[in-house]
This record gives C-alpha cells, structure tokens and sequence, in this order.
C-alpha cells in the first residue's frame, strides 16, 4: 500500500525542508474494447451517419475517465475487431517493452484491460485468442453471482496481468468499481476507497435470488431532523448509460435478498 500525496502532505514536507519525494509512478495499461460493430467516436466510417448496425464505442471514453480518474495512466487505447490472430498481434506488440526502431524502447504496460469478448456467445475474440495462446496466456473466463458484470476474465499475458471486462458499459463500470479499484487502493494505496454509508431506501425493490445485485441510484445526504435516503436510477439493465450519468452511489443489494420495502436501510457506495 502506499499513501496518496495531498497538499498538506507536500506543504509537510516542504516544512522538513525537503525538495525530493520518492514516489511511486502511476500503473500502466492497454486499454481495449472489442467487436466488429464497434466505431470509435469521430471515425470516418460514421461521417455520413452511423452504418446500420454499428454502435459507437462507449466503453473507451467511460474507463479511460474512471482510470484516469483511479490514478491510472492509460498508455494505449484500441478498438480490437472480431479477430482473435489479430489480437494476439496487438498484444504481443504492446505487452513489455518495445523498441520503436532505432529509439529508445517504450514502456510497456503493467496491465492490460479489455471490454467484451468474454461472454458465452459462440465468438468471443477475448476467450478465443487467450485460451488458444499457448503458454504466454494464462486466463480464467468466469461467470460470478453479480448482476450486472457476471462474466469476467481474469489471468495474464506474457505475465502482465490481464482483465477482461464485460462489454457492457455499466458492466465494465461495475466491473472497475466492485474488483480494480479496491485491488488498486490495497495494493498501491490509491485511489481512495469508495466511501460507503448505510442509506433508507425511498422505494421498494425486487432483487433475483442468488446474485448480489449493483444498482445505480441517486444519494441525498442526511438534513436537519432526516437521515440520508437513496433512489434507484435505471433499474437492472446494463447498457443504461443514461442513468448512469444521473447516479452519484451504487446500492448494493446482498445475494440473498429478493424483496426490500420502503424504507429499509441499504448499503450505498458514494462515487
């Protein structure tokens, strides 16, 4: 772990007459997002309008802030087509240090993060080319009891860790908020953690049993003679950018809870 500098701690050591602190530089990572249908933001393709069938690529713009955001440096970004050699290229391009002709190698990343391609489809370029990589890959592609972002990938390549992500945006979100940065905050001392406070739920909500559930929701902080309460935005879909924008906390529902009334007392995470 570590600790994150503020401007009391700098002003502290300005005061021991100090000029150097020894630091530690922010992680590195190769982000990724997958499929065919995908169009980044500004791509000559969609000059003209979106192609029928296409999407723009949200999840680049939404982890790339939520890295930053974490203390992340994100060192490449690429939209990855449906082609698991091609892939394998890409990664084994970027993944360690890499000498850009006669100058100096570059540095290589100390994690790679993807989005989609992970899932039980019958063709998911991230499961595809990682588990027929032979021994430069080792990976586990999962499903957990947690909705959204049930699918997830876990392992490495060529030994640097690798995540894959849903391909849903509010799955990756999720996926950052409930696995990579309270990792990071063990490991490196930031980001921050999450704050989490106990909320009253102002609706009643169902939850399925067996999965512990992550849902979006707007927090209003306690007032004179009231406690603080929380609403749900969104319901359970994943791919509900929308009111994602509009949440400030996450609700988190336990796995074995199906029913909750107004007024019942929940866990919120403060984002």
């Amino acid at each position: 772990g570590g600790t994150l500098l503020n401007q009391a701690h700098l002003g502290l050591a300005a005061a021991l007459g100090f000029t150097e602190l020894l630091v530690r530089r922010r992680p590195r990572v190769l982000l990724l997002t997958t499929g065919d249908e995908v169009l980044a933001p500004g791509d000559p393709a969609a000059a003209d309008g979106l192609p029928p069938g296409m999407i723009f690529d949200a999840n680049e713009a939404l982890l790339r802030a939520g890295l930053e955001e974490a203390g992340v440096e994100v060192l490449h970004s690429y939209v990855v087509r449906d082609d698991p050699a091609a892939l394998l290229r890409l990664l084994e391009g970027h993944v360690g240090s890499v000498r850009a002709g006669s100058g100096p190698p570059e540095p290589g990343c100390d994690m790679v993060i993807s989005a989609g391609g992970i899932s039980a489809g019958a063709f998911e370029v991230v499961k595809q080319a990682l588990g027929n990589a032979g021994p430069q890959a080792q990976m586990d592609f999962v499903h957990v009891a947690m909705q959204p972002g049930g699918p997830q990938g876990l392992g490495t390549f060529r030994g640097v860790p690798f995540l894959g992500l849903p391909g849903n945006p509010v799955s990756a979100f999720v996926s950052v908020e409930l696995f990579l940065r309270p990792a990071l905050s063990a490991l490196l001392g930031a980001p921050a953690p999450r704050h989490r406070v106990v909320a009253v739920l102002e609706h009643g909500m169902s939850s399925p049993e067996g999965k512990h559930q992550i849902r979006r929701g707007v927090y209003a902080g306690p007032e004179f003679e009231s406690a603080p309460s929380v609403r749900e935005v969104g319901g359970s879909s994943s791919h509900l950018l929308g009111s994602l924008a509009q949440a400030n906390a996450l609700i988190q529902v336990p796995a074995g809870v199906t029913e909750l009334q107004a007024g019942a007392k929940v866990e919120v995470w403060l984002l």
